[in-house]
């Protein structure tokens, strides 16, 4: 055999081997790499403040969330948002970011006792049993349901968001059930492994909500309104909240929650009735409830 035929023939087989081998790598390395889950991921969803409004309540959350969120990234996360489909895509975002599956969510907002049914808002969107399954609701929640794992706690931060009792409207004519526990079940159907927590009375907002020993969010309002007749079962459920686990899909009363300083959902395990001056305080303004009041 001639030199040169030599050469093509060992260039020719050696090429043919490469591609053999190459053909078998890649036949072993089919479809994406999995991406492996990191931890999870807290946050504080906060409705964006209208233009020319102030709120003091709302304020004073965004900045205490915001500082600590600043410190933790890759554990807590304030966001602030204009509606629920922003929340979902802000929410999605991080967790994709970090790889991440949801701990615990606060959705800070304001109840509505005058409705007559227990909501939270997301940015303008109420959040009740009559619009949970609207399909821009829907389709916020359904993007994030995927995240939730046994871990995931859903924190309804609204005042009266787990209320269960009728009270008397605002006119005295009629009684409504609030129906937080349609709320509380409407939401654990997208988060099918998770647990929902509401309130039957008041969330407080003032110092100690990131303390898991105090019971910052619970006690009442100051304003004279609050002491109408109406609000006699709010009174009466000061303090209490109720946690809906969506597994088991079953109820259960609890202490007021907070949370820690990464944002993780804590139990109180000291309630706030356990205090003889607490209790003697709730005692007195229910015996100076009074008609009209509300305005």
């Amino acid at each position: 055999m001639k030199p040169t035929s030599f050469l093509t023939a060992f260039l020719l087989s050696s090429f043919l081997f490469t591609a053999s081998a190459q053909d078998n790598i890649s036949i072993q390395i089919t479809g994406p790499t999995p991406i492996v889950k990191k931890g999870t991921l807290n946050f504080f969803v906060i409705a964006k403040r209208k233009k020319g409004k102030f709120d003091p309540a709302t304020r004073f959350n965004v900045l205490r969330t915001k500082i600590k969120s600043l410190f933790r990234p890759k554990k807590f996360v304030a966001v602030i948002v204009r509606d629920a489909d922003e929340a979902g895509s802000k929410i999605r975002h991080r967790l994709e970011k970090y790889h991440a599956t949801i701990g615990t969510i606060w959705f800070d907002s304001h109840g509505s006792y005058k409705k007559g049914y227990s909501l939270f808002y997301i940015g303008h969107d109420e959040i009740s049993y009559k619009t949970i399954h609207d399909s821009t609701i829907k389709g916020a929640f359904d993007r994030l349901s995927s995240y939730a794992t046994e871990h995931t706690k859903l924190i309804i931060g609204s005042c009266y968001g787990g209320a269960t009792y009728h009270r008397s409207s605002v006119d005295y004519r009629d009684t409504t059930r609030m129906n937080g526990d349609s709320l509380m079940i409407g939401l654990a159907k997208f988060f099918p492994q998770a647990k929902i927590y509401g309130s039957e009375s008041w969330v407080m907002t003032k110092p100690g909500i990131f303390n898991d020993n105090k019971t910052a969010v619970a006690g009442f309002p100051r304003k004279k309104l609050y002491r109408d007749v109406c609000y006699r079962p709010a009174w009466e459920n000061v303090a209490k909240w109720n946690e809906y686990d969506a597994a088991t899909q079953t109820f259960s009363q609890i202490n007021n929650v907070a949370l820690d300083s990464y944002g993780n959902l804590a139990l109180v395990t000291k309630s706030y009735l356990e205090k003889k001056a607490n209790q003697k305080n709730i005692s007195k303004n229910l015996s100076r409830l009074e008609f009209d009041l509300f305005k």
